[in-house]
């Protein structure tokens, strides 16, 4: 994250998300099959988060989302709609973004990227999120969180 100054959309990502079950905000209208589009769909999520826009999210998340934490706890859709509608009100800074790769093959993408948290006691994170093209507009299936620098775990094959 550290040192990544991010540009905001203009327009604003996530007024009217959905109208009638119907999704409508701009990050989310007239998506292509490209790097830009998962890197703007990246934004958009985050600024969701902090903003509390669980209707953004409940747009951008399938129905069987899932996530694990850094912690290894495992997260459903129900949770992180639940922990996004939490910030509604709070008036948190927006996130700086860490520089985002993002790999595209066929009708999934996958954007990871190496995160930096705020708390001084908490190393940083290299996170994925895997995104799946479905009906003309991606959305986000699952998300993994791992501490860089946590305990390295070795295994051994039995010979």
């Amino acid at each position: 994250m550290a040192g990544l100054i991010v540009v905001l959309p203009s327009m604003p990502v996530h007024a009217q998300a959905q109208t009638n079950g119907v999704c409508n905000a701009p990050a989310l209208m007239n998506q292509q099959k490209d790097e830009a589009t998962i890197q703007h769909l990246e934004t958009s999520w985050n600024i969701a988060i902090t903003q509390g826009d669980a209707s953004f999210e409940d747009c951008l998340l399938t129905s069987d989302f899932m996530e694990i934490l850094s912690d290894g706890d495992l997260k459903t859709r129900t949770d992180e709609l639940g922990f996004t509608a939490k910030n509604k009100g709070q008036m948190k800074p927006l996130p700086r973004l860490p520089p985002i790769t993002v790999v595209i093959h066929g009708n999934v993408a996958i954007a990871y990227a190496t995160w930096t948290p705020t708390a001084a006691n908490r190393p940083p994170d290299k996170t994925v999120d895997y995104f799946i093209w479905e009906n003309g507009s991606w959305h986000v299936f699952f998300s993994q969180s791992t501490p860089v620098g946590a305990q390295k775990v070795s295994f051994r094959w039995p010979v």
